[in-house]
C-alpha cells in the first residue's frame, strides 16, 4: 500500500464505519453513546484530513473526490437517523439536514455537468464541524441522563445540547441558501438544446 492511497482509504473507512456508528446509537446505552461519539469524532477528523493529505501527496483522484464529497453526508445521516429512534432528537432536525444535503448534491452535480464548480463558502465549510459537535454533545447528554447519580452541573451542561443543535440547524439552512445564491445565475440561464437532451436521458 502506497502513501497515495491513504486519502481513499480514509474515505472508505468512513463508509464502512457508518453502520457501526448507526448500531452504537441504537444500543441506547451510555457505553454505546460514548463509543458513537469517539467513532464520529474519528470519522470527522478523517474527513477533514483526507483532502489535505491528497493535495499534499498530489494524489487527488475522481474516486477520492467522490468519497470526500459523499461520505460526510452519509456518516452524518448515519448518526442522526438512529437518534430519532432512540428518542434523542425530533425527526424534523435530521429531515432538514438530509434534505439540504440532497438539494446541494443535486445542485453541484448539475453544475459539474455544465462544467462549473460550486465550491463551499464559509457557511458550508463550518457546517460539518458545528453539526458533528452538536451530535456529539447530544449523545453525551444522553449518556449522562442514563446515570441517575451524575452531578447536577454535568446534567446542566448536557442540557445545553439544544443550543449546539440549534446552531447546527442554522448553519445547515444558511449554507444551503449560500450554495443556491451562488448558483442562481446558472439556474436562471436559458435552456439550450444540450440541456434538453440531457434532461431526456
Amino acid at each position: 500500500m502506497s502513501a497515495r492511497s491513504i486519502p481513499n482509504l480514509l474515505g472508505v473507512f468512513r463508509l464502512v464505519a457508518t453502520p457501526i456508528l448507526f448500531w452504537l446509537v441504537l444500543t441506547e446505552t451510555a457505553a454505546g453513546y460514548i463509543g458513537a461519539c469517539v467513532l464520529l469524532l474519528l470519522m470527522a477528523l478523517s474527513d477533514i484530513a483526507d483532502g489535505k493529505i491528497a493535495r499534499r501527496l498530489g494524489a487527488v483522484s475522481p474516486l477520492g473526490v467522490f468519497l470526500d464529497t459523499t461520505s460526510d453526508k452519509i456518516f452524518v445521516a448515519g448518526a442522526l437517523l438512529p437518534m430519532i429512534q432512540a428518542g434523542l432528537l425530533p425527526g424534523w432536525i435530521p429531515f432538514i439536514v438530509i434534505i439540504r444535503d440532497f438539494l446541494v448534491s443535486g445542485l453541484r452535480s448539475y453544475a459539474a455537468a455544465e462544467g462549473l464548480v460550486i465550491s463551499a463558502g464559509q457557511w458550508g465549510k463550518q457546517k460539518l464541524v458545528i453539526t458533528v459537535v452538536a451530535i456529539i454533545w447530544r449523545l453525551l447528554a444522553g449518556a449522562v441522563a442514563l446515570f441517575p447519580a451524575a452531578p447536577a452541573w454535568l446534567a446542566t451542561l448536557g442540557s445545553l445540547w439544544v443550543v449546539a443543535m440549534g446552531l447546527a440547524v442554522i448553519w445547515t439552512v444558511a449554507s444551503g441558501v449560500e450554495y443556491f445564491y451562488r448558483a442562481w445565475p446558472m439556474l436562471m440561464s436559458d435552456i439550450t438544446p444540450q440541456h434538453l437532451d440531457r434532461l431526456e436521458e
